[in-house]
Protein backbone atom coordinates (compact mmCIF):
# COMPACT_ATOMS: atom_id res chain seq x y z
CA UNK A 1 0.00 0.00 0.00
CA UNK A 2 1.23 3.47 -0.27
CA UNK A 3 -0.56 6.95 -0.83
CA UNK A 4 -0.26 8.64 -4.31
CA UNK A 5 0.20 12.21 -2.24
CA UNK A 6 4.14 12.00 -1.26
CA UNK A 7 3.46 15.15 1.48
CA UNK A 8 2.13 15.95 4.38
CA UNK A 9 2.53 19.70 4.53
CA UNK A 10 1.17 22.40 7.05
CA UNK A 11 -1.36 23.64 5.67
CA UNK A 12 -2.82 20.51 4.74
CA UNK A 13 -6.35 20.51 6.47
CA UNK A 14 -6.69 16.66 7.46
CA UNK A 15 -4.08 14.17 7.98
CA UNK A 16 -3.92 10.41 6.50
CA UNK A 17 -4.08 7.84 9.69
CA UNK A 18 -2.61 4.29 9.10
CA UNK A 19 -5.07 1.84 9.90
CA UNK A 20 -3.17 -1.01 11.24
CA UNK A 21 -1.68 0.91 13.08
CA UNK A 22 -4.16 2.76 15.15
CA UNK A 23 -6.10 -0.34 15.10
CA UNK A 24 -3.30 -2.07 17.50
CA UNK A 25 -4.22 0.42 20.14
CA UNK A 26 -7.94 -0.91 19.94
CA UNK A 27 -6.68 -4.09 21.25
CA UNK A 28 -3.65 -3.71 23.31
CA UNK A 29 -4.02 -2.18 26.62
CA UNK A 30 -0.58 -1.07 27.26
CA UNK A 31 -0.57 3.16 26.58
CA UNK A 32 -3.89 4.16 28.92
CA UNK A 33 -6.71 6.51 27.51
CA UNK A 34 -7.58 8.40 30.65
CA UNK A 35 -8.09 11.97 30.05
CA UNK A 36 -10.17 15.03 29.32
CA UNK A 37 -9.25 15.25 25.72
CA UNK A 38 -10.65 12.32 24.25
CA UNK A 39 -8.58 12.55 21.06
CA UNK A 40 -8.48 8.93 20.28
CA UNK A 41 -11.69 7.93 21.20
CA UNK A 42 -12.95 10.55 18.57
CA UNK A 43 -10.53 9.16 16.07
CA UNK A 44 -11.72 5.74 16.79
CA UNK A 45 -15.20 6.70 15.52
CA UNK A 46 -13.98 8.05 12.22
CA UNK A 47 -11.36 5.30 11.69
CA UNK A 48 -14.89 3.17 11.80
CA UNK A 49 -17.25 5.05 9.77
CA UNK A 50 -18.30 3.85 6.43
CA UNK A 51 -16.66 5.66 3.34
CA UNK A 52 -19.34 4.56 1.20
CA UNK A 53 -23.32 3.50 1.80
CA UNK A 54 -23.07 0.06 3.03
CA UNK A 55 -25.78 -2.59 3.82
CA UNK A 56 -24.74 -3.92 7.54
CA UNK A 57 -25.75 -7.74 8.96
CA UNK A 58 -26.11 -7.74 12.53
CA UNK A 59 -27.73 -11.30 14.36
CA UNK A 60 -29.97 -11.34 10.89
CA UNK A 61 -31.01 -7.89 10.75
CA UNK A 62 -30.10 -5.49 7.93
CA UNK A 63 -29.31 -2.10 8.24
CA UNK A 64 -28.24 0.54 6.07
CA UNK A 65 -24.88 3.14 6.55
CA UNK A 66 -24.47 5.86 4.84
CA UNK A 67 -21.13 7.58 4.34
CA UNK A 68 -19.76 9.00 7.52
CA UNK A 69 -22.22 6.19 9.75
CA UNK A 70 -21.51 3.01 11.28
CA UNK A 71 -23.76 0.33 13.34
CA UNK A 72 -22.33 -1.60 15.77
CA UNK A 73 -23.75 -3.47 19.15
CA UNK A 74 -23.18 -1.43 22.31
CA UNK A 75 -21.26 -3.74 23.87
CA UNK A 76 -18.60 -3.42 21.05
CA UNK A 77 -18.12 0.01 22.19
CA UNK A 78 -15.85 -0.05 24.84
CA UNK A 79 -12.93 -2.13 22.90
CA UNK A 80 -13.30 0.97 20.26
CA UNK A 81 -13.11 3.92 22.46
CA UNK A 82 -10.52 2.19 24.86
CA UNK A 83 -12.93 2.46 28.27
CA UNK A 84 -13.72 0.19 30.91
CA UNK A 85 -17.83 -0.21 30.41
CA UNK A 86 -20.94 0.47 28.01
CA UNK A 87 -21.90 2.96 30.90
CA UNK A 88 -18.74 4.99 30.17
CA UNK A 89 -18.87 4.51 26.56
CA UNK A 90 -22.78 6.10 26.09
CA UNK A 91 -21.71 9.17 28.23
CA UNK A 92 -18.51 9.12 25.73
CA UNK A 93 -20.92 8.87 23.05
CA UNK A 94 -23.24 11.75 24.38
CA UNK A 95 -20.19 14.41 25.07
CA UNK A 96 -19.23 14.01 21.68
CA UNK A 97 -23.14 14.57 20.72
CA UNK A 98 -23.76 17.61 22.88
CA UNK A 99 -20.68 19.27 21.57
CA UNK A 100 -21.40 18.40 17.80
CA UNK A 101 -18.89 16.11 16.55
CA UNK A 102 -21.75 13.30 15.82
CA UNK A 103 -24.97 12.15 16.51
CA UNK A 104 -26.37 8.82 17.66
CA UNK A 105 -29.03 6.86 18.29
CA UNK A 106 -30.37 3.13 19.53
CA UNK A 107 -31.94 1.48 16.65
CA UNK A 108 -33.00 -1.41 18.66
CA UNK A 109 -32.91 -1.32 22.54
CA UNK A 110 -33.43 -4.82 22.98
CA UNK A 111 -30.49 -6.00 20.79
CA UNK A 112 -28.26 -2.69 22.45
CA UNK A 113 -27.76 -1.66 18.10
CA UNK A 114 -26.30 1.75 17.92
CA UNK A 115 -25.52 3.66 15.14
CA UNK A 116 -23.66 6.85 14.87
CA UNK A 117 -22.76 9.92 12.03
CA UNK A 118 -20.02 12.05 12.06
CA UNK A 119 -20.98 15.59 11.75
CA UNK A 120 -20.08 16.99 8.47
CA UNK A 121 -18.58 14.26 6.76
CA UNK A 122 -18.87 15.31 3.40
CA UNK A 123 -16.66 18.20 4.52
CA UNK A 124 -14.08 16.11 6.18
CA UNK A 125 -13.49 13.39 4.26
CA UNK A 126 -14.59 13.66 0.66
CA UNK A 127 -13.10 15.37 -2.51
CA UNK A 128 -9.51 15.20 -1.43
CA UNK A 129 -6.70 15.12 -3.95
CA UNK A 130 -4.96 12.63 -2.18
CA UNK A 131 -7.53 10.05 -0.77
CA UNK A 132 -8.94 6.08 -2.42
CA UNK A 133 -11.58 4.30 -1.07
CA UNK A 134 -9.49 1.35 1.60
CA UNK A 135 -11.09 -1.12 3.27
CA UNK A 136 -12.20 -1.75 6.70
CA UNK A 137 -8.56 -2.84 8.56
CA UNK A 138 -6.65 -1.61 5.50
CA UNK A 139 -5.40 1.92 4.00
CA UNK A 140 -5.70 4.64 5.96
CA UNK A 141 -8.70 7.15 7.16
CA UNK A 142 -8.46 10.62 7.11
CA UNK A 143 -8.86 13.18 10.70
CA UNK A 144 -9.71 16.93 10.11
CA UNK A 145 -7.35 18.84 12.25
CA UNK A 146 -9.84 21.46 12.88
CA UNK A 147 -12.01 18.78 14.76
CA UNK A 148 -8.81 17.81 16.86
CA UNK A 149 -8.53 22.06 17.82
CA UNK A 150 -11.91 21.72 18.50
CA UNK A 151 -11.64 18.96 21.25
CA UNK A 152 -8.92 20.92 22.78
CA UNK A 153 -11.37 24.29 23.09
CA UNK A 154 -13.79 22.13 24.75
CA UNK A 155 -12.16 20.66 27.25
CA UNK A 156 -9.74 23.97 27.92
CA UNK A 157 -13.16 25.38 28.54
CA UNK A 158 -14.73 22.64 30.82
CA UNK A 159 -12.52 20.57 32.82
CA UNK A 160 -8.89 21.86 31.55
CA UNK A 161 -6.14 19.83 28.97
CA UNK A 162 -4.79 16.83 30.27
CA UNK A 163 -4.29 14.41 27.53
CA UNK A 164 -4.23 10.31 27.70
CA UNK A 165 -1.17 8.67 26.57
CA UNK A 166 -3.19 7.56 23.63
CA UNK A 167 -4.23 11.46 23.22
CA UNK A 168 -0.45 12.20 23.36
CA UNK A 169 0.51 9.30 20.25
CA UNK A 170 -2.52 10.63 18.20
CA UNK A 171 -1.07 14.11 18.40
CA UNK A 172 1.77 13.38 17.43
CA UNK A 173 0.73 11.45 14.60
CA UNK A 174 -1.40 14.25 13.52
CA UNK A 175 1.17 16.90 13.75
CA UNK A 176 3.36 14.77 11.45
CA UNK A 177 4.90 16.67 8.30
CA UNK A 178 6.76 15.23 5.40
CA UNK A 179 8.62 17.03 2.15
CA UNK A 180 7.37 20.90 3.43
CA UNK A 181 10.06 22.87 2.46
CA UNK A 182 8.74 25.67 5.40
CA UNK A 183 9.45 22.39 7.65
CA UNK A 184 13.36 21.94 8.03
CA UNK A 185 14.21 18.18 8.12
CA UNK A 186 11.36 17.46 6.85
CA UNK A 187 12.41 16.08 3.14
CA UNK A 188 14.63 13.71 5.30
CA UNK A 189 12.01 11.81 7.56
CA UNK A 190 8.65 12.64 8.92
CA UNK A 191 8.98 14.76 11.63
CA UNK A 192 6.25 15.89 14.24
CA UNK A 193 6.02 20.09 14.04
CA UNK A 194 3.66 22.53 15.65
CA UNK A 195 2.20 25.21 13.94
CA UNK A 196 4.26 27.56 16.22
CA UNK A 197 7.64 26.24 16.04
CA UNK A 198 9.05 28.83 13.61
CA UNK A 199 10.14 25.88 10.96
CA UNK A 200 12.33 24.19 13.20
CA UNK A 201 11.39 21.11 14.24
CA UNK A 202 12.96 20.88 17.76
CA UNK A 203 10.81 19.53 20.41
CA UNK A 204 11.67 20.20 24.29
CA UNK A 205 10.04 18.06 27.35
CA UNK A 206 9.23 21.48 28.59
CA UNK A 207 7.00 22.29 25.43
CA UNK A 208 5.22 18.90 24.88
CA UNK A 209 4.81 19.15 29.35
CA UNK A 210 2.69 22.31 28.50
CA UNK A 211 0.76 21.05 25.68
CA UNK A 212 -0.31 17.84 26.85
CA UNK A 213 -1.01 19.37 30.81
CA UNK A 214 2.02 16.76 32.07
CA UNK A 215 4.78 17.29 34.01
CA UNK A 216 8.26 17.20 32.30
CA UNK A 217 8.85 13.96 34.22
CA UNK A 218 6.18 12.13 32.60
CA UNK A 219 6.66 13.30 29.35
CA UNK A 220 10.38 11.99 29.39
CA UNK A 221 9.02 8.33 31.08
CA UNK A 222 6.32 8.38 27.97
CA UNK A 223 9.09 8.99 25.42
CA UNK A 224 10.98 6.25 26.75
CA UNK A 225 8.22 4.16 26.73
CA UNK A 226 7.23 5.37 23.42
CA UNK A 227 10.71 4.54 21.89
CA UNK A 228 10.63 1.16 23.47
CA UNK A 229 7.24 0.33 21.98
CA UNK A 230 8.28 1.34 18.44
CA UNK A 231 6.23 4.26 18.16
CA UNK A 232 8.40 7.07 17.87
CA UNK A 233 11.88 7.13 16.74
CA UNK A 234 14.47 9.98 18.25
CA UNK A 235 17.56 12.64 16.93
CA UNK A 236 18.47 13.84 20.14
CA UNK A 237 21.57 16.38 19.68
CA UNK A 238 24.70 16.62 22.50
CA UNK A 239 23.37 20.84 23.26
CA UNK A 240 19.57 21.02 25.07
CA UNK A 241 18.16 22.88 21.87
CA UNK A 242 15.44 19.77 21.66
CA UNK A 243 15.31 16.71 19.90
CA UNK A 244 13.71 15.82 16.69
CA UNK A 245 10.83 13.62 17.08
CA UNK A 246 9.46 10.92 13.94
CA UNK A 247 6.59 8.86 14.15
CA UNK A 248 7.33 5.38 12.86
CA UNK A 249 5.12 3.91 10.24
CA UNK A 250 4.43 6.93 9.09
CA UNK A 251 7.01 6.47 6.12
CA UNK A 252 5.47 2.88 5.05
CA UNK A 253 1.66 4.57 4.61
CA UNK A 254 3.04 7.11 2.75
CA UNK A 255 5.75 5.22 0.67
CA UNK A 256 4.96 1.32 0.97
CA UNK A 257 8.19 0.62 0.27
CA UNK A 258 10.42 -2.23 2.37
CA UNK A 259 12.25 -2.41 5.50
CA UNK A 260 15.51 -3.64 3.45
CA UNK A 261 14.87 -0.61 1.26
CA UNK A 262 14.09 1.87 3.80
CA UNK A 263 16.81 0.73 5.58
CA UNK A 264 19.74 1.62 3.23
CA UNK A 265 18.80 5.30 3.58
CA UNK A 266 18.93 6.08 7.13
CA UNK A 267 21.83 6.96 7.54
CA UNK A 268 21.91 9.53 4.81
CA UNK A 269 18.72 11.32 6.57
CA UNK A 270 19.95 11.34 9.81
CA UNK A 271 23.12 12.87 8.48
CA UNK A 272 20.84 15.30 6.21
CA UNK A 273 18.53 16.38 9.03
CA UNK A 274 21.39 17.59 11.33
CA UNK A 275 22.49 19.32 8.61
CA UNK A 276 19.24 21.38 8.62
CA UNK A 277 18.69 21.78 11.58
CA UNK A 278 22.80 23.16 11.85
CA UNK A 279 23.66 21.22 14.16
CA UNK A 280 26.76 19.35 11.71
CA UNK A 281 28.69 21.36 8.99
CA UNK A 282 28.51 20.58 5.63
CA UNK A 283 32.44 19.17 5.30
CA UNK A 284 31.24 15.00 5.63
CA UNK A 285 34.68 13.65 6.19
CA UNK A 286 34.96 15.66 9.77
CA UNK A 287 32.25 12.88 11.28
CA UNK A 288 32.50 9.35 12.46
CA UNK A 289 29.47 7.63 12.44
CA UNK A 290 28.40 4.51 14.18
CA UNK A 291 25.50 1.82 13.51
CA UNK A 292 24.61 -0.96 16.14
CA UNK A 293 22.24 -3.15 15.57
CA UNK A 294 20.11 -5.78 18.05
CA UNK A 295 17.13 -8.04 19.40
CA UNK A 296 14.13 -5.70 19.31
CA UNK A 297 12.00 -5.16 22.80
CA UNK A 298 9.37 -8.21 23.54
CA UNK A 299 6.34 -5.76 23.41
CA UNK A 300 6.38 -3.77 19.88
CA UNK A 301 3.80 -2.80 17.52
CA UNK A 302 4.19 -5.00 14.56
CA UNK A 303 6.69 -7.67 14.12
CA UNK A 304 10.14 -5.63 14.53
CA UNK A 305 13.41 -7.25 12.92
CA UNK A 306 15.88 -5.55 14.57
CA UNK A 307 16.54 -2.55 17.28
CA UNK A 308 18.65 0.52 15.18
CA UNK A 309 21.25 2.98 16.75
CA UNK A 310 23.29 5.40 15.11
CA UNK A 311 25.57 7.71 16.73
CA UNK A 312 27.49 10.63 14.97
CA UNK A 313 30.69 11.79 15.97
CA UNK A 314 32.68 14.68 15.25
CA UNK A 315 36.53 13.67 14.32
CA UNK A 316 38.63 14.97 17.16
CA UNK A 317 42.30 14.60 16.25
CA UNK A 318 44.16 15.70 19.50
CA UNK A 319 43.84 13.14 21.62
CA UNK A 320 43.48 9.15 20.13
CA UNK A 321 41.80 8.24 23.70
CA UNK A 322 39.74 10.96 24.21
CA UNK A 323 35.86 9.81 24.94
CA UNK A 324 33.75 10.93 22.08
CA UNK A 325 30.78 12.47 22.32
CA UNK A 326 27.96 12.49 20.17
CA UNK A 327 26.20 14.97 18.07
CA UNK A 328 23.94 12.81 16.78
CA UNK A 329 22.10 10.17 18.71
CA UNK A 330 19.52 8.39 16.85
CA UNK A 331 17.21 4.89 17.92
CA UNK A 332 14.27 3.41 16.00
CA UNK A 333 13.04 -0.01 15.53
CA UNK A 334 13.60 -1.89 12.08
CA UNK A 335 10.27 -2.90 10.79
CA UNK A 336 9.30 -6.23 8.96
CA UNK A 337 6.07 -5.62 6.37
CA UNK A 338 3.44 -8.22 6.43
CA UNK A 339 1.83 -9.75 3.15
CA UNK A 340 -1.44 -7.69 3.85
CA UNK A 341 0.26 -4.57 4.05
CA UNK A 342 2.40 -5.48 0.67
CA UNK A 343 -0.57 -5.31 -1.26
CA UNK A 344 -2.00 -2.17 -2.42
CA UNK A 345 -5.82 -1.75 -2.39
CA UNK A 346 -6.94 -5.82 -2.25
CA UNK A 347 -9.18 -6.40 0.91
CA UNK A 348 -8.03 -8.22 3.80
CA UNK A 349 -8.06 -11.11 4.34
CA UNK A 350 -10.57 -12.94 6.60
CA UNK A 351 -9.08 -13.23 9.76
CA UNK A 352 -10.17 -12.94 14.08
CA UNK A 353 -10.22 -9.70 13.77
CA UNK A 354 -12.13 -9.31 10.87
CA UNK A 355 -14.80 -11.60 11.93
CA UNK A 356 -15.29 -9.22 14.70
CA UNK A 357 -15.28 -6.46 13.11
CA UNK A 358 -18.23 -7.38 10.67
CA UNK A 359 -20.40 -9.43 13.56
Amino acid sequence: MSCTQKQQLVCFPKVRVYKPWFRHFNDHKDFRNEGTVHLFSLMALFSYANFRSNERVINGDRYMEAPGQWICKIGALPRILRVHSKTQALELMEYFQNHGFLTFEILDEEKEILRFTIADWKEHCTHLQYNYYSYKGSGFFFFPLPVGRLLLKTARKEVGIVFSELDAIMDMWLHTILNDPKVRGSEYMPVVYYSNMRGMPLLSYTYLARRWGWSKSRVGRFMLKAGEYGIISRVSFSSSRGSVISMCRYREMIYGEGCEELELSRIGEIIGIAKAIDVVEADDSKLDISVESRVPPEKTIGRARKSLKIQVFLVVRSSFFARQIPLVFYSSLDWEMSEQEKSSRDPPKESTLGKEMKS
